[in-house]
């Protein structure tokens, strides 16, 4: 019975051509808009995601000591030795990396060239636990050297210069010197630096980071503020804590918090990126889904349209038998195929689109400079080669939204039609 009134449901919607044709338009039009948006948002999340590192980043967590000064909490955690050994015990830590930061304000020389970067101080025998790429050089950290982050090389300034202009110094190349300055007589002094190793770009954090270490940074330490540092009672300013894996991360942070200590994860940024994205995606998907209410009237429209025109037809149903919810049936199926096929020519061309940008953006060379899109300077690499993203639930859904669209569009106008009086329906002209 089903697929007789489906039949004759297609049949009259073939009636109009040129009617259903527009109708349909209009879904295709609000469909695509709200499954381009979608797909934008999707693709950038991606790319934002892509930023916080490789799957390693979601196993690291930092952690910090509350300050000593802080009177609010009472039997404040410390980072020494001691603690570390016991907080190494945790079931999910991997291992646990302290560092000390450089007190001063290092001021990096290279010619006519200045920098200034953070510098961490780390035990050589635990770098390799930290699984950064180098880019250049070797990883490795003897008395005096220093490995670079990605990026600290690439923000050299001339500090005659009024325009701000960086500048990109090669750190085999030219003599870098650290400038540091002692706190108590201001007196200054020069080391030269001895670059082990340039990072590769894109680990986040250590992108602007220097590590030395850690008996070089506690000497520093020293010399700047005119304070002795005791090896034997040391603490720590942060650790770097590994997991064994990214689904025990959340665990241990929460274990360390607990403890009292200031916990950061890549999980924490994460959670906030995909809240703001699920924002987006809210936003974007009410702006484009304002098209589909518009597609929606001409549904209604249509439907009672047709009403009107098939008012004997009705009667004549009706008055062989056709019971109230034959009609109904047969109207619904109607406005339903129109959201259907209009959601699905949607989808398709929503493909398209996508193929097209895609295939635009990695076309458009993109190292930045000269390369790009639109004659903006552009680096395809950062969303990795793809503005538009479709995952595979999206098309499925979008159809889904359209036939219930069509169905609630058409949804009236089949009430008024089952409710038609056969004598009525069959005196109307």
């Amino acid at each position: 019975m089903f697929f007789e009134l489906a039949r004759l449901a297609l049949s009259n919607l073939t009636r109009n051509r040129s009617r259903l044709i527009m109708t349909v338009s209009g879904v295709i039009v609000g469909t695509t808009a709200v499954m381009v948006l979608l797909s934008l948002t999707y693709g950038l999340q991606r790319a934002a995601e892509s930023g916080v590192g490789a799957s390693s980043a979601l196993t690291e967590i930092r952690l910090y000591a509350p300050p000593a000064f802080d009177t609010r909490i009472e039997d404040a955690p410390v980072l020494d030795d001691e603690t570390l050994d016991e907080l190494r015990q945790t079931p999910g830590v991997q291992t646990i990396i302290p560092t000390v930061n450089f007190y001063g304000a290092g001021e990096l020389v290279a010619g006519d060239y200045r920098s200034y970067a953070p510098i961490l101080g780390i035990d050589p025998a635990l770098l390799s636990t930290l699984d950064l790429e180098v880019d250049q050089g070797e990883m490795r950290l003897g008395p005096g050297e220093v490995i670079f982050g990605g990026q600290v090389n690439q923000y050299f300034v001339d500090p005659e210069s009024t325009d701000y202009e960086p500048v990109t110094v090669d750190i085999f190349a030219e003599q870098i010197e650290l400038r540091v300055t002692s706190y108590s007589d201001n007196r200054q002094r020069d080391i030269r630096l001895r670059p082990s190793a340039l990072l590769k770009s894109g680990t986040g954090l250590y992108d602007s980071f220097m590590f030395m270490p850690l008996d070089d940074v506690l000497d520093l330490n020293e010399w700047v503020t005119g304070e002795t540092v005791s090896r034997r009672d040391l603490r720590y300013d942060q650790a770097i804590v590994r997991t064994t894996d990214r689904e025990v991360t959340q665990d241990v942070a929460q274990v360390f918090r607990d403890l009292g200590y200031f916990v950061e994860d890549a999980g924490d940024f994460i959670r906030q990126l995909n809240n703001f994205f699920t924002t987006m995606r809210l936003v974007l998907g009410g702006i484009g889904g304002i098209a589909l209410i518009v597609a929606a009237f001409g549904i209604a429209n249509t439907m009672s349209m047709a009403i009107l025109e098939r008012t004997k037809e009705i009667g004549v149903m009706k008055a062989v038998g056709a019971r109230d919810g034959d009609v109904l049936m047969v109207f619904l199926v109607e406005a339903g195929l129109v959201g259907l096929v209009g959601g699905g020519i949607g989808v398709l061309i929503t493909y398209g689109i996508a193929n097209l940008v895609n295939n635009a953006i990695q076309q458009a060379g993109g190292t930045g400079e000269g390369g790009g899109i639109f004659f903006l300077p552009f680096d395809p690499s950062r969303i990795g080669d793809q503005l538009l993203v479709i995952p595979s639930e999206l098309p499925i859904f979008i159809i889904a939204v359209a036939t219930i669209v069509g169905l609630g569009a058409g949804l009236w106008p089949a009430v008024r039609a089952a409710r038609l009086l056969p004598v009525v329906a069959l005196r109307s002209e």
